[in-house]
């Protein structure tokens, strides 16, 4: 998925999604540096799914012992 940032008000960028959609996000969320015309991807990171979940499944055997 590809986000590009149209502009930026104040400290607000508005982010173009889809054909022309945008929404807004704090520049704070943004990666440092990122400026109007910029090319935002958005990736899913498998490996850091999995060891949350598994630290999940810790805690909740933890608390759930019998």
């Amino acid at each position: 998925m590809e986000w590009i940032i149209d502009r930026i008000e104040e400290n607000t960028a508005v982010i173009e999604y889809s054909k022309g959609k945008t929404f807004s996000a704090p520049l704070s969320a943004l990666p440092n540096g990122a400026k109007e015309g910029d090319v935002i991807t958005l990736n899913i990171d498998s490996n850091a799914t999995e060891k949350r979940k598994e630290n999940i499944k810790g805690l909740m055997n933890t608390l759930f012992r019998d």
